[in-house]
């Protein structure tokens, strides 16, 4: 089983102090080691440890409320942030079996699935009822919206989704788009910034294998550029803006 080298000896509630102290000093933006919370939760998904679970929902709580908050389709879906927030964690102790553990190897990798967590059950719960939301990006956006390695991820993110929201380009996108597939794969590539591997792993009803994602989007991006019409607007928008 993966082991937070050192850790794996201190006592649960010594691990989850350190946890929340490290995390108020990452918040503070001065040194912090990650690897308490990583510890706290290797215990809750890899020993299964019940209270470990529990206090990484206390731990993570405040976060995980605060991503349901800003997601865009939160505000039409109806539910309450607990909602949301109880299923984000179900999701993820339900998908990170031990064996599955260690695929992730810091904190940072648990927390993005976290929150890939987050926005899937967000946008499940939207499509089943049949309403649909601006909460898709274009490729023109994928340099400014990689979430991977920015520092600053969810304010770029947020940027990126409030622009597709202010031109009003969803009706037009969404009008293009010939699947489900389609969807998740130019949602998770680049509004998320996910890889295709990190895609497969969360949409794994909806694609067949890794290679399916590339596909997808490599297709939807071919039917773009050869749109004339969506290319005309995407022009106006920019000369508009500038």
């Amino acid at each position: 089983m993966p082991t937070a080298s050192g850790l794996e000896h201190h006592g649960l509630a010594t691990i989850a102090r350190r946890c929340a102290d490290e995390t108020e000093r990452f918040f503070r933006r001065v040194s912090h080691d990650p690897r308490f919370c990583f510890e706290l939760f290797r215990r809750a998904l890899v020993v299964r440890a019940e209270r470990a679970w529990g206090l990484v929902y206390e731990q993570y709580l405040p976060l995980v409320s605060s991503w349901v908050e800003r997601h865009p389709a939160f505000a039409a879906s109806g539910e309450e942030v607990q909602y949301f927030v109880n299923r984000a964690f179900e999701k993820m102790w339900l998908a990170v079996t031990p064996q599955k553990f260690g695929r992730f190897p810091e904190l940072k990798s648990l927390l993005r699935y976290l929150q890939m967590c987050v926005h899937s059950v967000v946008y499940d719960l939207i499509r089943r009822a049949g309403r649909e939301t601006v909460d898709f990006d274009l490729e023109a956006q994928a340099e400014t919206a990689d979430l991977q390695g920015s520092d600053d991820g969810q304010d770029v993110e947020e940027e990126a989704l409030a622009r597709v929201q202010g031109e009003g380009l969803w009706q037009e996108i969404s009008s293009r788009m010939r699947s489900e597939k389609e969807r998740r794969a130019v949602y998770g590539s680049f509004v998320l910034g996910l890889r295709p591997r990190e895609l497969y792993a969360l949409y794994k009803g909806t694609f067949s294998d890794v290679n399916d994602v590339y596909r997808a989007k490599e297709n939807v991006l071919a039917r773009l550029r050869r749109d004339e019409e969506l290319l005309e607007l995407l022009g106006t928008n920019a000369r508009e803006g500038g």
